[in-house]
C-alpha cells in the first residue's frame, strides 16, 4: 500500500510492535486506545509491565464501581505489554480469564502488574494482578498471547 513503511527497515529500528504501530497510510492519524481510556504504562521490561488508570466517572458502572470491562482491559493491555516488551513480534490476545475479587469502590486509581510466566515458541502466558489506590487486590487475570511474527 502507498505510504506503508518498509517492514524490514522498520524492524531494524524497533520492535514488531513499533512496526505495527507505525504502519499507516499517508495523511492518516492513528488513535491510541490507551489514551482514549486514560491508561498509562508506567513500567515495562521483557516479561514485566505495570500500568494504571486514573478513575473518571466514565470508568464506573451503574452501581458506581469500576466497570469489570475496565479491569479486564487494563489486565489485557498490561499483560500484552509485558509479553511484547523487547520482542520482534506483536502479541494479539487469544484467550483471557479474570477473577473479580473485590469491588473497585471509591478508588481514584487502579494499577495492574503483569508478569510473563511462559514464553513459548508461539504463545506467551501472563498473570496479572489489579489493585485499587489502597493496594486492595481487586482482580487477577490470566492472559494468553500469540506471537505474531513480522512478514518477511
Amino acid at each position: 500500500m502507498k505510504g506503508m513503511k518498509n517492514m524490514s527497515e522498520a524492524e531494524k529500528n524497533g520492535t514488531f510492535a513499533d512496526v505495527w504501530k507505525n504502519r499507516q497510510e499517508d495523511g492518516t492519524e492513528r488513535e491510541d486506545f490507551r489514551k482514549k481510556i486514560e491508561m498509562e504504562i508506567i513500567e515495562s521490561r521483557p516479561g514485566y509491565a505495570k500500568g494504571q488508570i486514573e478513575i473518571r466517572p466514565w470508568h464506573l458502572n451503574v452501581l458506581g464501581i469500576v466497570h469489570g470491562g475496565v479491569l479486564f482491559t487494563l489486565a489485557d493491555t498490561v499483560g500484552g505489554t509485558a509479553a511484547a516488551a523487547g520482542q520482534v513480534y506483536a502479541v494479539p490476545t487469544v484467550e483471557g480469564s479474570i477473577h473479580y475479587l473485590k469491588a473497585g469502590r471509591k478508588t481514584s486509581r487502579i494499577t495492574a502488574v503483569a508478569e510473563e510466566i511462559k514464553n513459548g515458541n508461539a504463545f506467551s502466558v501472563c498473570e496479572c494482578r489489579i489493585y485499587d489506590d489502597r493496594e486492595n487486590l481487586l482482580a487477577t487475570a490470566s492472559m494468553t498471547y500469540y506471537h505474531l511474527m513480522p512478514r518477511e
